[in-house]
């Protein structure tokens, strides 16, 4: 028997990300679960951010972000950004995490973090609580070690989820390759 719940838990898992805005001195970082690919072709991805937090004024003033994925390892970094606001604090200074150029975008990237997504606001939608911004993906950053024949090796990663308020490592053997029951 299935049973209904608070329509506010998400039942679905999210990446825990650090989203990089602003540039220069004003650059902050913040963590979002609320994140996902929206489009393949072109690439584009989706954040929302409450109009109360510091990071949403940045983003509305520069239309750019970065997305940065930590890895279990810096688990710690990804949840000091979610906690404190960057009115009151330098989260790049606290964390000793590096501002690094990003390639096709004003905003900073986290050069500790393995992966970052640059991205350009092309939409956005004011819905509830939230605003939500879609980005074109303008370039991926990753780190070498994390390529095999010069694609992302899944067996290499150890991203984080959210789920139900909680974190989880996704350093997990696969299940299986996409297209397997086409072979049954």
């Amino acid at each position: 028997m299935k049973k209904q719940i608070n329509t506010n838990i998400t039942p679905i898992s999210a990446p825990a990300v650090v989203i990089s805005v602003g540039e220069g001195e004003k650059a902050n970082l913040i963590t979002l679960a609320w994140v996902g690919r929206v489009v393949s072709n072109p690439p584009v991805m989706s954040i929302s951010i409450r109009p109360s937090r510091h990071s949403y004024s940045l983003i509305e003033e520069l239309s750019e972000f970065v997305i940065n994925i930590p890895f279990s390892e810096q688990m710690r970094e990804m949840d000091y950004c979610g906690t404190r606001t960057g009115k009151k604090t330098n989260k790049w200074e606290d964390l000793n995490l590096t501002k690094h150029d990003s390639t096709k975008v004003k905003v900073p990237m986290v050069k500790e973090f393995p992966i970052n997504i640059e991205c350009k606001v092309i939409n956005r939608i004011e819905h509830g609580t939230h605003v939500i911004y879609f980005g074109e993906v303008l370039a991926v950053n990753v780190d070498e070690e994390l390529l095999k024949k010069n694609r992302l090796d899944p067996e290499m990663q150890d991203q984080i989820a959210y789920v139900n308020g909680k974190y989880y490592s996704l350093n997990k053997n696969p299940l299986n390759t996409h297209g397997f029951s086409n072979k049954e």
